[in-house]
C-alpha cells in the first residue's frame, strides 16, 4: 500500500515537472514581456484612456492584453479603475483581456497546447467582450450606468481614509492591487526584473496548483475514463454539447485556479479527449472561482456584479461554441499533435529563455552598483 502511494506521488510530480519543463519559455518569455509593458505603463495612463464607447473599449482590451496576467490582480486593478470613474464597460474589457487574451498566457498556450489554442483563446476573449458590454448597454442604457457608478462612489469618496484602509478585501486582491496600482516606477532592467518577480509571486501558488492537478491527473486519472465520462455527456439528445460547456465552467469553479495555472490543466484535459470548445471554456472560467466574485461584489453594485457574471457565462459558452466551429471539429486531435515539441527545440527554447534571465540579473545588479557609486 505505501508503496503504491509512494509510486503514485512519483508519477505525479514527474509528470507536474514535464509539463513545466515543456512550458518553461513560455513562462520567462511571457512573464518579461508583460513585465516591459507594464514598466512603460502608468495606472494614470490606464485610466485615462478606459472611457465610454469603442474607444475605451479598445483601450481596455489592449491594455488588458499587454499588462499582468493575475486575475485576482486584473480584478484588484479593475476596482480602482471604475472607482476613478472609468466607464464600467472598458474597466470589464480590461478584466477580461488581462486573463484571457494576455501576451504572457497565449505564449504559455502556445508553448503547451499549440496556436489553435492560443488563437481560440484570443478571439473568443473578443467574443467574451462583445456578449458582456452589449449586454450591459442593452440591459441598462448610458445613464443607468453613469448614475449606478456615481451613486456607489459617492459614499466611498464621503467615507475616512477611502485611500488605504478599507476593511474585508481578499488579501490575494490586495497584493496585486499594491503592485498594478502603485506609483510610478523607474523605466530600467532593474524595474523590470522586480515587476517580473511580483508577477511570478503572485501567480506561484496558481501556477504550482495547476501543474501539480494537471500531473497527478495525467499520471493518475485514466484519459479513457474521463473520455468516456465527457461523451456521456454530450451525447444526451438536444442539449449535449451544452452540457460539455457548461462542464467546462464547472470544471475552472471546482478546480479553483485561475489565471495561467489553468493552461497546464487544460494541457491534460485536451490528452483526454474534452472538446476544444469545452476546453477553452474551462480556460475563460477562470474569471468566476469564487474568491473573484467575492472581490466583484466589494467592487461594483450588486446588479452590475450580477449581471456580469451572467453575461459572462453566456459570452464563454458562446465563444467556446464558435472557436470550435471555426477552427473544426477535428482540431482538437490536431492540436494534441503539436502539444508533443521537439525535444531539442525545447530544450534550446529553455536555455534561450534561461540565458534572458541571467542577463537580466546581470543588468539589475550592474544598475544597483551604479545606484549606490553615484
Amino acid at each position: 500500500m505505501a508503496a503504491s502511494l509512494a509510486q503514485a506521488l512519483a508519477a505525479g510530480i514527474l509528470q507536474a515537472a514535464t509539463f513545466f519543463w515543456d512550458s518553461l519559455f513560455g513562462l520567462i518569455f511571457g512573464f518579461l514581456v508583460s513585465a516591459i509593458v507594464q514598466v512603460m505603463l502608468t495606472p494614470a495612463t490606464l485610466e485615462r484612456y478606459l472611457g465610454p464607447g469603442l474607444r475605451g473599449l479598445l483601450y481596455g482590451a489592449g491594455f488588458g492584453v499587454i499588462s499582468s496576467s493575475c486575475s485576482y490582480g486584473a480584478a484588484a486593478a479593475s476596482r480602482g479603475f471604475y472607482r476613478s470613474g472609468a466607464d464600467i464597460r472598458s474597466v470589464f474589457a480590461f478584466l477580461i483581456s488581462s486573463t484571457n487574451m494576455n501576451l504572457a498566457i497565449l505564449i504559455l498556450f502556445w508553448s503547451l497546447l499549440g496556436w489553435r489554442f492560443a488563437f481560440a483563446e484570443f478571439f473568443g476573449g473578443v467574443i467574451i467582450i462583445a456578449v458582456v458590454t452589449l449586454g450591459l448597454s442593452i440591459f441598462f442604457g448610458n445613464e443607468q450606468l453613469a448614475r449606478l457608478q456615481r451613486e456607489y462612489i459617492l459614499p466611498l469618496s464621503l467615507s475616512k481614509g477611502q485611500d488605504g484602509n478599507r476593511q474585508g478585501q481578499d488579501d490575494n486582491a490586495e497584493g496585486c492591487e499594491h503592485h498594478q496600482m502603485g506609483g510610478p516606477m523607474e523605466r530600467s532592467w532593474s524595474a523590470v526584473a522586480k515587476t517580473a518577480m511580483a508577477d511570478v509571486r503572485m501567480l506561484r501558488t496558481e501556477l504550482i496548483v495547476g501543474y501539480l492537478i494537471a500531473g497527478f491527473a495525467a499520471a493518475l486519472i485514466p484519459s479513457g475514463a474521463l473520455a468516456a465520462a465527457l461523451r456521456a455527456v454530450g451525447s444526451v439528445p438536444f442539449i449535449g454539447y451544452v452540457l460539455l460547456l457548461i462542464v467546462g465552467l464547472l470544471i475552472a469553479v471546482a478546480t479553483f485556479v485561475c489565471s495561467m495555472g489553468n493552461v497546464p490543466v487544460a494541457r491534460y484535459l485536451a490528452n483526454a479527449g474534452i472538446p476544444l470548445g469545452a476546453n477553452t471554456t474551462f480556460i475563460y472560467g477562470d474569471l468566476l472561482i469564487l474568491p473573484l466574485i467575492a472581490i466583484y461584489r466589494k467592487s461594483f453594485p450588486d446588479r452590475i456584479t450580477w449581471a456580469f457574471v451572467g453575461l459572462f457565462v453566456a459570452g464563454a459558452m458562446l465563444a467556446g461554441a464558435i472557436m470550435e466551429r471555426v477552427i473544426g471539429s477535428g482540431a482538437a486531435a490536431m492540436t494534441a499533435a503539436s502539444m508533443t515539441l521537439n525535444d531539442r527545440f525545447t530544450l534550446i527554447s529553455n536555455i534561450v529563455a534561461l540565458a534572458a534571465v541571467a542577463v537580466l540579473a546581470v543588468a539589475t545588479l550592474g544598475s544597483k552598483a551604479r545606484g549606490k557609486a553615484s
